[in-house]
């Protein structure tokens, strides 16, 4: 009652100061009650003028991509989607991609004992989030090994490159392939004209927290020559929040009650050059992070994952006729995972003198081409169809500990165990896909796309999945969306050859998970200002790869599945490009498909209110209040439910007062909101208090443009 009680009270003072920072004016003086001294406000919004006339036009019109794989309209795009500008992004002091995500409606943000940002979407979460798909400018990241696109790197993606973030919910294997199971986010990068000049960044917050970043582009059009580029640096210690008691609390090598150690340091370059037809993309990121507790669920220190990344693509696009076009892409993907786990604290017993340490290391190379043809059969109808292959090699397979593997045996010393304990191992995995989608515009208001992908794996087989949708704008103002796909998982290679691990092992014998997906939205604009949207999902789920306990030592198995149904409904309010608000409310019932019990530790209700005020030419404020309903355990964990919880974030930033110059100044978890995400070790409740997640965090930033 009284974490309900807190929760409530924050809710209500995070609307309060919401309402009080739209509905007030800035404080006027005598000065500003002159003619003279308003002169300055009279010629801004005069400037402004055309400015919000070609908004009002364009709000109308936002574009996607991601849907179709061509440009089309958020309103005759079949699919669930989000759209998320670089502005605001921008107002809502959006630190990395996690914080945009988070505010997505149907969207989640917990955290594991790894400290790994562990995203739901509509009911579904898991540990690496490897049913998301996720993109930069098409390009998937999700990496072989643990199938993930967010974990470890692009969940900490800077966002100084991005012109706005496109994020679908629902499957999307019918044109993307594996992981786009239950959401895609797309993150569409700016180019040189969206930059013409530089930007640079620094920053500073609490956690000794610190970041500098530059961006720019020049076109040059005489040339048909365009570059952008931007690189960025960050290092935060992370918010020490208290672990009170671990897995082996009480024991004299216990080293709880203490801090969680979430350090971060991060770099990340990114470049795009193109030349008439011809682009390149190139991207590189690259981490030292910390852990939140520890892989066994006991407090520990010195542990690191040192990911490093690096994309690069090179692509041409030819128009033959008006009708016909062509696009080819190649590819070089790079990923090394390096870990140093620390298991337990020195102490434990057969380690008197030193900690029971791994260290895994891997890398995974994908060399890849796609070929698309676009062709416009008659009017109003646009057809795509593409091939697309890749090789994938995971090579350098290593492992150093001072333990035995298999028997957890020490060793008293570091030993290479590659030979005869390796965690996983080399391999080399071939896939080719084939695709066709089909667009019609059956009339002006009624549009018809049908789709199909088969992707064949030379090492569990293939997979085919369709997908079809009707969008009818039944009315001016109003839209019907019938949307249905199916989608899969491809099993990792840490799902397929796990080794030299008591905990679990691989099985190479797992099959995709599937999943079909049902959809129905209804949409409606009024006023002009005003945009109510609702959509009815159900999910189907089979083969899910799940970790089989019956075995000894554990399994990755497919078994079982889930079904969720679930409603999202958003009302937004816009009047201009910086005054505008939204509401957003989720209702999901995420079951196991054989017992019918809730799904654990995800919620059924989620809520969101968004609020962005310019208050006056030099001050722009916005706030974020986020509210998670409670959260059902594990079956046979008697602790109850987690219970709700809100926080507040708020933006303020100071603009105009200087040609080029900007500050900004963001405050998350603005009252310092106490809360919990559950304790993944279930009903072996091996942290009795749960993971406490960050308190308030501050960060100021200046930016200056030339």
């Amino acid at each position: 009652m009284r974490s309900f009680t807190k929760g409530f009270k924050t809710a209500l003072i995070g609307v309060w100061l919401v309402l009080m920072t739209v509905l007030l004016p800035p404080p006027a003086t005598a000065q500003e009650n002159a003619d003279d001294s308003k002169a300055w406000e009279k010629a801004y919004w005069d400037a402004r003028l055309d400015e919000e006339f070609k908004w009002i036009r364009a709000e109308a019109e936002v574009l996607i991509t991601t849907a179709t794989k061509t440009e089309k309209s958020l309103r005759k795009a079949p699919a669930i989607a989000t759209v998320i500008t670089a502005a605001e992004i921008r107002n809502m002091g959006a630190r990395d991609l996690t914080d945009v995500l988070k505010t997505v409606p149907g969207f989640g943000v917990a955290v594991s004992s790894e400290g790994y940002n562990q995203f739901e979407v509509r009911g579904i979460s898991t540990t690496l989030s490897e049913k998301i798909l996720v993109m930069v400018d098409g390009h998937r990241v999700n990496t072989p090994y643990m199938g993930s696109g967010l974990v470890l790197l692009f969940d900490n993606l800077s966002l100084e490159k991005v012109r706005q973030v496109e994020i679908i919910r629902g499957p999307g294997s019918a044109l993307y392939g594996a992981n786009a199971f239950v959401g895609v986010v797309n993150v569409i990068t700016k180019d040189a004209d969206d930059a013409d000049g530089m930007n640079v960044t620094v920053a500073g917050g609490n956690f000794n927290t610190k970041r500098v970043s530059a961006s720019g582009g020049k076109s040059f059009k005489d040339k048909d020559f365009k570059i952008f580029g931007s690189v960025d640096y960050f290092d935060t210690d992370g918010d020490d929040a208290t672990i009170k008691a671990d897995r082996i609390a009480g024991a004299p090598f216990s080293m709880t009650p203490g801090n969680a150690d979430p350090y971060l340091e991060k770099k990340e370059a990114f470049l795009k050059v193109s030349y008439g037809d011809l682009m390149f993309k190139g991207h590189y990121l690259q981490q030292d992070k910390g852990v939140y507790i520890g892989i066994a669920n006991a407090l520990t220190y010195d542990n690191v994952y040192d990911p490093e990344i690096f994309w690069s693509e090179l692509s041409y696009s030819k128009s033959f006729t008006d009708k016909f076009s062509a696009s080819l892409r190649t590819y070089l993907d790079y990923f090394r995972h390096h870990g140093k786990v620390v298991i337990f604290p020195k102490g434990f017993p057969g380690y008197p003198d030193m900690a029971p340490t791994g260290e895994a290391g891997l890398k995974d190379r994908t060399l890849g081409t796609e070929l698309q043809l676009s062709w416009d059969m008659f009017r109003g109808n646009h057809v795509i169809a593409g091939f697309d292959f890749e090789h994938i090699k995971q090579y350098d397979v290593d492992y150093v500990a001072n333990y035995n593997p298999f028997t957890f045996a020490p060793f008293g010393s570091f030993q290479d165990v590659s030979s005869w304990g390796n965690f996983n191992r080399d391999v080399t995995r071939k896939v080719w896909a084939v695709y066709f989608q089909d667009e019609w515009a059956i009339t002006e208001n009624l549009n018809l796309t049908a789709g199909v992908r088969h992707d064949n794996y030379n090492d569990f087989g293939g997979t085919t999945n369709p997908r079809a949708g009707i969008v009818w704008n039944f009315l001016k103002n109003a839209d019907l969306k019938l949307l249905y796909g199916q989608a899969f998982r491809a099993p990792t290679f840490s799902d397929l050859y796990n080794a030299g691990n008591p905990d679990v092992l691989g099985n190479p014998n797992c099959k995709p998970e599937k999943i079909k997906s049902y959809e129905a939205a209804l949409g409606y604009r009024f006023r002009d200002s005003y945009t109510i949207n609702a959509n009815y999902f159900r999910n189907e789920i089979d083969d899910l790869i799940i970790k089989d306990t019956s075995a000894s030592p554990a399994l990755y198995t497919n078994r079982g599945g889930a079904k969720v149904d679930g409603v999202e409904t958003v009302l937004r309010g816009q009047y201009s490009p910086a005054n505008y608000w939204q509401l957003a409310y989720s209702w999901q019932n995420p079951k196991d498909a054989d017992t019918d019990e809730d799904l654990p530790n995800v919620p059924s209700q989620r809520a969101s209110f968004s609020v962005n005020y310019e208050v006056c030419k030099y001050l722009n404020a916005h706030a974020d209040i986020l509210w998670t309903g409670k959260r059902p355990r594990v079956s046979g964990d008697d602790r109850g439910d987690m219970p709700s919880y809100t926080t507040v974030d708020l933006t303020l930033i100071a603009k105009n007062f200087c040609k080029g110059f900007e500050v900004r100044g963001m405050v998350h978890n603005l009252f310092d909101t106490e809360y919990e995400d559950p304790d993944l070790s279930g009903a072996q409740k091996l942290i009795p208090y749960d993971y406490p997640r960050e308190g308030i965090s501050a960060l100021l930033e200046f930016s200056y443009r030339f």
